[in-house]
């Protein structure tokens, strides 16, 4: 019994080892948020294998707080990336973000529009 129990935490271990290599990855928010479920789902076996080894049955509330913390981080990053549009969505490479700070002109505190208390307008 407590072989299986070891191999299901080395299986648990390798699913978020391949997870944490996706969240870095990406290429969108939802990936990363998708990734992110998948290890609180991982953490919540963990538990209940650490539950299931020692007899423990004071650690089910601490699977259900992780549970439900799993599901409203899903639930808020969906609501979040259902408001952006697929090109704000998307994370950018260091090469284009060189190039949108490049073509963005720069301001100067010259340049900037600035209301001048002391300053009266004659016309």
């Amino acid at each position: 019994m407590t072989g299986v129990l070891v191999a299901c935490l080395a299986v648990l271990a390798l699913s978020v080892i391949l997870v944490v290599t996706r969240v870095e990855q990406g290429p969108s928010m939802l990936d990363r948020a998708v990734s992110i479920d998948v290890i609180t789902a991982a953490l919540m076996g963990f538990v209940a294998i650490m539950s299931a080894m020692t007899g423990r049955t004071d650690l089910v509330p601490l699977m259900a707080a992780l549970a439900l913390v799993g599901f409203l981080s899903t639930v808020t990053i969906a609501r979040f990336a259902a408001a952006e549009s697929d090109e704000e969505r998307r994370i950018l490479t260091r090469e284009e973000l060189e190039e949108l700070l490049a073509r963005e002109p720069e301001l100067t505190d010259d340049a900037a529009p600035v209301h001048d208390v002391d300053r009266t307008e004659e016309a």
